[in-house]
């Protein structure tokens, strides 16, 4: 299933801003990544697409320093847990959300339980910008915060060159095994 084209997608908008069996927005309907997803069976590495949601788009810069600021600490504590393939923090154009996309070996709840044992203080640093976020701070409300991150990612995958390699392995491969 293709996507729309631009025109084409205003005109077939439903009251709940979905188009035709692809997402929009903060929506999802039924089966639009069910063939997407299939593909995926059986590789190691998942994938985490959250969408935040600024309480303002007039702190967007303010959310950017932030981040700025905790980029070696988010860096470091990323290559620690050796599960992490990727990660990006990508702001809208408008100011009006943070994407934060990560590529991962394992499940989601180990994955975002290692988040809150070493990115705790980024994600409090983080979170205060963000409209409906859990209760803060994340090492004392880390069930809240997971939840969270399950109702607020949306669907996707993620392809992967090495779908049976996790990030230990190809870090071994590489000859860095204890980086």
């Amino acid at each position: 299933m293709g996507l729309p084209a631009l025109s084409d997608a205003h005109a077939s908008l439903d009251p709940t801003g979905t188009v035709a069996g692809q997402w929009r927005g903060d929506t999802v309907l039924p089966g639009a990544w069910d063939g997407f997803s299939a593909a995926l069976e059986g590789q190691v590495q998942n994938s985490i697409n959250l969408y935040l949601p600024l309480k303002n788009p007039a702190q967007a810069m303010s959310l950017v320093a932030t981040l700025k600021e905790a980029g070696q600490q988010a860096h470091e504590a990323l290559a620690s847990l050796r599960t992490v393939a990727s990660a990006r923090f990508v702001m809208e154009p408008t100011g009006s959300a943070l994407w934060v996309m990560t590529v991962f070996d394992g499940d989601m709840g180990s994955y975002l339980m290692d988040f809150v044992g070493v990115l705790a203080d980024v994600f409090d640093a983080i979170l205060v910008y963000i409209d409906g976020a859990p209760p803060l701070p994340v090492r004392e409300h880390a069930q809240a915060y997971v939840d969270f991150v399950i109702r607020q990612s949306k669907p996707g995958g993620v392809h992967s060159a090495m779908p049976d390699i996790t990030v230990m392995e190809a870090l071994r491969l590489a000859g860095r095994p204890g980086r």
